[in-house]
């Protein structure tokens, strides 16, 4: 696949004519007044924006930026790939594209593109298509040039890992079996954490209480539970009965209460029957014998009559405490039979009320019956998974050593690739560094996760400014060259990853892509400020001018108020962002 031009029917826009071969500078430059302007920046020209477009026109989703500040502007990019050429137009606000001069929907047009076959994608890979690993070759965003395995950064770890085994031309199958793998254990736990969150099984997660002894409680009590209900007959006057019942036992603690009283009303009786007269007239009379007086014939006279009358009221008042007691006695006898007669009745309907229940009881019993029956099957559940989980865990991490183990050989049969893989990244980074170590180093990862390989690509250098950045263009340009499962014959960089090299290593840069790329037929392009050029101009010496001049040049940008010399020909400002 090869870029040919990126153009509009907008007459402002600059039409980007990419080199078959070699190299392709898109470069940020002043005009002569500018560059006497201290605040002048390249910054805002459109070269960001040239790789924005690109992949615009190569599928990817909606941009919330072009359609804010370029709506109704169309794009259109032609591209070689085997002996075909291709156009796409893309309109910004539009939900169709015309591909080869029929109009298609944006996903049908993706998954055109994976068709093409630029990737040898095996049928029916998950994750892997020709969006995904475009990226590599034509890094979007400013997250793209943090690392050399990321070119998005909305990648995890296992798809960076995917994408890079597969251009890397490893066995990428494996990456995908572990993560599988790894996602079915996971899984397996996330099962068993839902129980954990039950109120009553998170007991037996923390050894509190046994799973089995409480299964075979919970057995005992629903087998007691259905012999009780099978037995249970309902009394379709239970209730009228209960009423009846409950009225008796009323009725017998009011005699109780009834015969309590007669029982105190007896005793206050009974003391007043046996109470005397303290003083009699014998004593009074003794009493002035002793001493010594003598009582006159009147006053003696006088006390036999009152003795004579206390002793008629004594007489009257046991006659009526006598009826009294009477009375009282007949009314408690009268109580006591009829609170033996009610408590027959009410022994009688206990025993049918005993034998007999409630239509509510019944239910209330199935309820609680059915209740147990759910905490069982929730403990059998947990105990089902526990042993699901153990043997299908032991099971997966069975089949994950197996693969650690198979993967180690594997790569003991792929060193002549591996060696390959590390001795053409070290050829790049020795055309920067000399004799430092650098290398690319394939190893197998044996942890229990979803990294099949751990892929370094390093240059040890004394964190000399840029060193990220030539790692990733030596790893670009090693995924570029070897052709692996792809082809893809460009590569382009956007200005982002020179501006924080040495000019010794940019000059290093474009001699080395422009060498290599002449020597395979392929197109390095790039998005430059004329200061990082003109940096390497010194040390350039006779190939400055074949780096740098005119042929290289597909297109300077200039800044400016009135925008006619950025990219659209306008000034517009848009944040591209990371897609």
């Amino acid at each position: 696949m090869r870029l040919i031009e990126l153009s509009s029917t907008r007459s402002l826009f600059k039409t980007v004519r990419f080199n078959r071969t070699g190299l392709s500078l898109i470069v940020g430059k002043h005009t002569e007044k500018q560059a006497k302007d201290i605040q002048s920046t390249y910054n805002g020209v459109g070269k960001s924006l040239v790789v924005a477009l690109l992949h615009y026109c190569l599928g990817a989703n909606k941009n919330e930026q072009f359609e804010e500040h370029l709506a109704g502007w169309d794009f259109t990019l032609t591209f070689e790939h085997g002996d075909e050429t291709h156009r796409v137009t893309r309109t910004i606000g539009e939900s169709e594209l015309n591909f080869n001069g029929e109009p298609i929907k944006l996903k049908p047009y993706q998954a055109a593109l994976t068709d093409l076959g630029v990737f040898a994608i095996p049928p029916d890979t998950p994750g892997l298509s020709f969006r995904a690993l475009i990226k590599y070759f034509l890094r979007p965003g400013r997250s793209a040039y943090l690392a050399p395995d990321q070119a998005s950064a909305k990648t995890t770890d296992y798809y960076r890992l995917l994408y890079t085994s597969f251009l890397l031309g490893l066995d990428f199958q494996r990456v995908i079996e572990k993560h599988d793998a790894k996602q079915k254990l996971d899984e397996q736990k996330e099962l068993a954490q839902r129980y954990k969150k039950d109120k009553e099984l998170r007991e037996f997660y923390v050894g509190e209480k046994k799973a089995e002894v409480e299964m075979a409680a919970l057995r005992e009590r629903i087998a007691q539970l259905h012999t009780n209900l099978d037995q249970f007959t309902v009394a379709k006057d239970y209730g009228d009965r209960q009423a009846q019942a409950n009225e008796l036992h009323a009725k017998i603690l009011d005699a109780r209460n009834e015969e309590a009283i007669l029982d105190a009303k007896l005793a206050d009786i009974n003391l007043a029957l046996n109470t005397r007269p303290d003083v009699t007239p014998e004593r009074v009379k003794k009493l002035y014998a002793e001493a010594k007086v003598a009582l006159p014939d009147a006053v003696t006279k006088r006390l036999v009559e009152v003795e004579q009358f206390q002793e008629r009221l004594r007489a009257n008042r046991l006659r009526r405490l006598e009826l009294e007691r009477k009375n009282a006695l007949a009314a408690r006898q009268d109580w006591q039979k009829q609170r033996a007669g009610w408590q027959a009745e009410l022994d009688g309907l206990l025993q049918y009320l005993k034998a007999h229940k409630a239509l509510d009881e019944y239910t209330e019993n199935n309820r609680f019956l059915a209740e147990l029956i759910a905490k069982a099957k929730r403990i059998e559940d947990y105990l089902s998974l526990l042993n699901k989980y153990t043997t299908e865990a032991q099971r997966i991490r069975a089949q994950m050593g197996q693969a650690t183990v198979q993967t180690t050989e594997y790569l003991k049969t792929a060193k002549p690739h591996l060696d390959k893989l590390m001795d053409t990244f070290r050829g790049f980074a020795r055309e920067f560094y000399g004799d430092k170590p650098a290398g690319l180093v394939v190893q197998n990862n044996d942890g229990e996760n979803q990294i099949r390989f751990d892929i370094d690509a390093r240059i040890e250098h004394d964190a000399a400014d840029g060193i990220n950045d030539v790692r990733i263009f030596c790893f670009d340009l090693l995924v570029l060259t070897l052709r692996e499962r792809h082809a893809v014959d460009f590569l382009f960089h956007d200005s982002r990853l020179f501006a924080d090299m040495d000019w010794h290593q940019r000059l290093t840069l474009f001699r080395l892509a422009h060498r290599v790329c002449k020597e395979k037929g392929l197109q390095y392009i790039a998005s430059i400020n004329e200061d990082h050029i003109e940096s390497t101009r010194a040390g350039a010496e006779t190939d400055f001018e074949r780096l740098f001049g005119k042929k290289t040049r597909i297109l300077e940008l200039t800044p400016g108020v009135s925008g006619s010399g950025k990219l659209l020909g306008i000034q517009v400002e848009m944040k591209y962002g990371d897609e």
